[in-house]
């Protein structure tokens, strides 16, 4: 496990954006959302709720926020970006594939209908107030705390 410095938090963030995970499976292109305005894309167990990130002692950082159904990516002080609203505004929409032991893990995959890009995170439960969230660039684990 280890802690992420303010420099280190956004690059770490910005590869989470830019992670893109390439497949050579074109399933879901025929897919069709019935009411993609309703649909609830996310569904995160209730010990993940919340706004998680990082701190050093004198600087805090959110990076992630869950409600009841959806998964925000917050960049500090300048914007929001609901994974929902980016999946409800793509050409052709997509999809979220979810597993969780509601006790200790949470993952998931956006896929975009329009192309074959995905987004994966992966979260685990340390303690009411730990959790950490995988770096699929590298397989590094990083702690993060509830804000």
């Amino acid at each position: 496990m280890k802690k992420l410095s303010f420099k280190a938090t956004l690059v770490a963030l910005s590869l989470t954006l830019a992670t893109v995970n390439c497949s050579s499976s074109n399933d879901d292109n025929n897919t069709q959302q019935t009411n993609p305005a309703t649909t609830q894309y996310f569904h995160p167990p209730t010990w993940i709720q919340g706004t998680w990130g990082v701190t050093n002692g004198t600087t805090s950082n959110k990076l992630y926020k869950f409600t009841a159904d959806d998964f925000i990516l917050l960049v500090t002080g300048v914007s929001e970006q609901s994974m929902t609203g980016t999946i409800k505004s793509s050409p052709n929409g997509g999809s979220v594939d979810e597993t969780a032991n509601n006790s200790t893990q949470y993952n998931f995959t956006v896929k975009y209908n329009i192309t074959t890009t995905t987004q994966s995170f992966e979260f685990r439960k340390v303690s009411a107030t730990q959790i950490q969230w995988k770096d699929n660039s590298n397989g590094t684990w990083f702690d993060l705390v509830k804000m």
